[in-house]
């Protein structure tokens, strides 16, 4: 068994006539962070947009855990294990901390795992703590980055991309952040 958990394999995909990204390829092994760098409008978004299903690519392929997912709807790569945090965190503005949470975990069955990850949660960020009961949208740009975070934490997933996680934030706030995906990566 491989331990490649995520592989793009000559990616290509545009917006309308206008092509964003070509010839894609990497692998992602299980255990690893990696990221991918490059000024704004290199195509980072877009591969990640591609790699969940956001946007469908023109050409390459794209497998998760042996399986191919090229161009499958977005909210079976969440099923497979699959996460994606976009840039501009997009929580549930109207919905309390708690509810975004509960948010990330619905297609779970295991209410005891959903308990222990919602706890873990907290753990990692103890604001949304004291935050759950309010709405997301009063959150901070940081405590949002957060929330968003932790609501994928919460569907479970084998793998999370991270769009831009330290957009806004302050360095102290980047640093900390970076920190607790180090430690999430290292406790999963």
């Amino acid at each position: 068994m491989s331990d490649v958990v995520l592989a793009l394999l000559n990616v290509e995909s545009a917006y309308g006539p206008i092509k964003a990204i070509r010839g894609v390829s990497l692998k992602v092994r299980q255990g690893e962070i990696a990221t991918v760098l490059g000024s704004n409008g290199a195509g980072k978004t877009t591969i990640l947009k591609t790699i969940s299903g956001i946007i469908d690519p023109r050409k390459g392929s794209i497998e998760f855990r042996g399986k191919n997912i090229t161009a499958k709807d977005p909210a079976y790569i969440v099923q497979q294990g699959l996460c994606h945090v976009p840039e501009g965190r997009e929580v549930f503005p109207l919905l309390s901390v708690h509810d975004n949470l509960l948010m990330g975990a619905y297609t779970r069955k295991d209410r005891d795992g959903v308990a222990r990850d919602m706890e873990a949660v907290y753990a990692y960020f103890p604001i949304l703590r004291e935050r759950a009961t309010q709405d997301a949208g009063l959150l901070s740009g940081g405590q949002q980055q957060m929330l968003a975070i932790s609501r994928a934490i919460m569907a479970a997933p084998d793998l999370i991309l991270l769009d831009e996680p330290s957009l806004g934030l302050s360095p102290k706030l980047t640093k900390e952040i970076f920190e607790i995906v180090v430690r999430i990566n290292r406790e999963r």
